[in-house]
């Protein structure tokens, strides 16, 4: 009888916990606090997100190897002093595209419609408090409606234990 109690508990404190894909889904990630790693634009990973200028700045962290929207390859800091200029936006894009010639370049089967990213500050107080971070990312665009990200199922970045 004692067995199936703590069946019972430890069957009562996994569901009150939900599964790790939910928990990790349930707490958003502020844009530029991303780390490499993968991301949902909302909290159903395995459908597609509309991109809008204003469902951005919250992301929520989830497995690589589960649904995702967004796939964080490069996070660092920008040297140009106006973020604001052409180029602060030269330099992101540089960065981004050396970083993603480099994460993809022994990539086979990529989607037709993988692209990439950036973020960095706002001007004024997201500076202020972030400096001048720079975060890039692979998304996949849906061929019928690029304002939409489609769900992405494999991480873009090998990792090699040798």
């Amino acid at each position: 009888m004692r067995k199936s109690k703590t069946f019972t508990a430890v069957l009562a404190l996994l569901f009150a916990l939900g599964s790790p894909t939910a928990h990790a889904l349930s707490k958003g990630t502020f844009y530029l606090e991303l780390k490499i790693g993968c991301y949902s634009a909302n909290k159903a990973p395995a459908k597609a997100s509309k991109w809008s200028d204003k469902n951005y700045k919250t992301l929520y962290s989830t497995s690589c190897t589960s649904p995702h929207h967004y796939e964080v390859f490069y996070a660092g800091k920008m040297k140009a002093k106006d973020l604001n200029s052409e180029a602060a936006k030269k330099e992101a894009g540089t960065t981004c595209d050396g970083s993603a010639i480099d994460t993809l370049m022994t990539q086979k089967d990529l989607p037709k419609t993988l692209t990439y990213g950036y973020f960095y500050p706002d001007p004024g107080a997201e500076e202020k408090k972030y400096g001048k971070q720079l975060i890039c990312f692979f998304r996949v665009a849906d061929p019928k409606d690029d304002q939409f990200t489609l769900s992405i199922k494999r991480s873009f970045r090998e990792v090699s234990y040798v």
